[in-house]
């Protein structure tokens, strides 16, 4: 007659047991292992050194939708809040139809933080245009004041004035 060994149940409890372990560990540590500092949070009191290249990206993007005359490019930099952005952008199509662009330079200064996530800032064109009408060279200078808002799509101007002075 065949023997047949008895199973003992102490190997498969044991694997269970193993694998609980492993199991609990990886959870445990994934939970409650120690963390780094946190990461800390932009207040009002952060200096206009942070602000500056972020304004400066903007600026940038608009000399170069400016001297491509991309006007996408050129609306993509303003917020759709923008009061009379219409307006603004049929003069701007308006003034690429009748000059080409030959160079644009610009200053920015008096870099304000607002709020937690408004700023403003002073900037000064300096912008070269060829008229097709007189067939001559102009240079214009225009200072703006713009107020900028963060949100979900980063930086956008919200509204600007022409200030004297530039």
């Amino acid at each position: 007659m065949a023997r047949r060994k008895k199973r003992r149940p102490g190997r498969f409890i044991s694997l269970i047991v193993l694998v609980l372990i492993v199991v609990g560990g990886v959870y445990f540590w994934r939970h409650f292992q120690p963390r780094g500092p946190l990461a800390t949070v932009p207040t009002s009191s952060s200096s206009r050194a942070d602000l500056k290249p972020q304004i400066q990206r903007i600026v940038e993007k608009i000399r170069s939708a400016q001297l491509n005359k991309d006007i996408d490019k050129w609306l993509s930099c303003y917020s759709s809040s923008y009061k009379n952005l219409g307006q603004l952008e049929n003069r701007q199509l308006e003034l690429w139809k009748n000059y080409d662009i030959k160079e644009v330079s610009y200053h920015i200064s008096n870099v304000k933080r607002l709020s937690g996530n408004q700023a403003s800032a002073d900037v000064v064109w300096n912008i070269q245009l060829y008229d097709h009408r007189s067939q001559d060279y102009n240079l214009m200078r225009l200072s703006y004041r713009m107020t900028l808002e963060n949100g979900p799509g980063g930086w956008k101007i919200i509204s600007s004035k022409e200030i004297a002075g530039g």
